[in-house]
């Protein structure tokens, strides 16, 4: 297993939006993206870097309001820690790792679903080197641009109400 970590293949339980198949080259399975699911992950954690969602919380709600997206617990919620370990996890950006047995940061066998830039600005936002404001209960999806759009005559944001 290791071997197969240090020559850039997924070894462990396949991610949230991934699953395994047959390499084309043999010699093992591949992570690939399974969709609709791995599009509903992608949105979240691009939307997590650019700042469309501003914390943890507003991509949970996020993706305990997606059908396709597996709940942690039986009300149909996420678990915080859920969230926080899918922003974490560089599988996503097509690298591997393995800590444990000495293995660091490679390319990956895999696609990854965001990129390698998209990766580092979720771990910058993860550790206070962007400050994003505080979390609104009103975010909606049919209006992606409020708060960001001012009116020209009164300058005040536009809303969606």
């Amino acid at each position: 297993m290791k071997s197969r970590v240090e020559s850039g293949f997924w070894v462990f339980r396949a991610p949230v939006g991934y699953r395994y198949e047959p390499a084309t080259s043999g010699g093992g399975k591949v992570l690939v993206p399974d969709e609709p699911l791995a599009a509903v992950l992608r949105k979240a954690l691009e939307g997590y870097a650019s700042g469309h969602f501003a914390s943890q919380a507003e991509v949970q709600r996020y993706l305990e309001r997606d059908p396709h997206f597996p709940k942690d617990l039986k009300d149909g919620t996420l678990r915080p820690m859920t969230v926080t370990r899918l922003l974490k996890k560089v599988v996503y950006a097509g690298y591997v790792e393995a800590p444990k047995w000495d293995v660091s940061l490679r390319k990956g066998q895999h696609e990854g679903l965001i990129s390698f830039e998209t990766y580092q600005q979720i771990q910058d936002n993860l550790e206070g080197r962007k400050r994003a404001p505080a979390a609104r209960k009103d975010f909606n999806e049919d209006f992606p641009l409020r708060g960001f759009v001012l009116c020209d005559c009164c300058g005040n944001a536009m809303t969606g109400a």
